[in-house]
């Protein structure tokens, strides 16, 4: 069969059009030819993540995010779509991380396995996770040094300011004096010292003997201790328990006694207890008392006085 230069470069324009489009799409990372699964994911943000960004699993490339979306749902949630070649397994707990691929912050997407065994079905959706990029590690890092610097500042603000303070002339010849009357006080302490009546090394030499002694006999000063502490506790308890005995010795014969006079035993209980002698007594005292009234008011019916020895009539 026999074609036509035209029919010729009608196929030649054609196969040179597929080579260029299948060349673009492979650029883009889609191949044609590759059978591929489909995952989603929801971020709330993709964080400049694009359409045809890379998808990653341990550093080999395994697919392309094929597209970004809004949720329905109008939420506010961005649906990603990725395309993953079909022969490589992505487990059920898989997690679908966007990450920095440079320095300059290109954005990719890794696959992170869980510990399932278990595969993905095609169209599930795998969990998300936005990692941090280098500027936000590198803000949380310096933030803390940030922070520790502007107090430093402040600090140092404040000691320049009390320097100033601190020199300003008055100061100045405050601190001279201070250092001047301190240096007398020194000077006089040093003087006492070396005194050549040696009253102060003396007395310190007095406080060390005495101290070294009682350290010393710090043994036999407690055992003295002690034995005064048992004997003043055996003289106090010995007191105390003769008291008690005797109160209650006492209490006892109290007791007794009333107990006795209580039953009419006895002159007192007897007196106590007998109700004809206790009228007798209250009328002989009635009887008195009459008898005194009347000789108040009547003296001379009891006795009699005479200047002459005569009686009278």
């Amino acid at each position: 069969m026999k074609f036509s230069n035209e029919a010729k470069v009608g196929i030649l324009v054609t196969v040179a059009l597929a080579a260029l489009l299948w060349g673009l799409n492979y650029l883009k990372g889609k191949d044609v030819f590759t059978s591929r699964n489909t995952y989603y994911a929801v971020y709330d943000n993709v964080d400049g993540l694009v359409k045809s960004n890379p998808v990653f699993m341990n550093g080999f490339r395994i697919g392309i995010v094929n597209a970004i979306d809004f949720m329905p749902d109008k939420s506010g949630k961005l649906l990603v779509t990725l395309k993953i070649d079909r022969h490589v397994f992505v487990s059920k707990d898989a997690i679908a991380k966007i990450f920095n691929s440079d320095l300059i912050g290109t954005k990719a997407m890794r696959i992170d396995l869980g510990a399932s065994l278990t595969p993905a079905n095609d169209d599930d959706t795998l969990f998300s996770e936005l990692e941090s990029g280098l500027a936000q590690q590198l803000g949380k890092q310096v933030g803390p040094i940030k922070d520790k610097t502007e107090h430093l500042i402040v600090s140092l603000d404040s000691v320049v300011q009390m320097m100033h303070v601190m020199f300003d002339p008055a100061t100045q010849n405050n601190l001279k004096s201070g250092i001047g009357h301190l240096n007398n006080s020194l000077a006089s302490i040093d003087h006492m010292v070396s005194d050549d009546n040696g009253k102060l090394q003396l007395m310190i030499s007095n406080i060390n003997s005495i101290t070294g002694n009682l350290k010393s006999n710090q043994q036999q000063i407690n055992n003295i201790l002690n034995n005064i502490s048992k004997v003043s506790d055996s003289l106090a308890a010995a007191n105390f328990a003769e008291t008690i005995r005797k109160a209650d010795e006492v209490l006892g014969q109290s007791q007794e006694m009333l107990t006795k006079i209580n039953q009419g035993k006895g002159s007192l209980g007897k007196m106590v207890n007998d109700q004809q002698l206790y009228d007798n007594l209250t009328a002989t005292s009635h009887d008195l008392d009459e008898l005194m009234k009347d000789l108040k008011a009547n003296p001379k019916r009891y006795v009699h006085f005479s200047v002459f020895g005569k009686k009278s009539k």
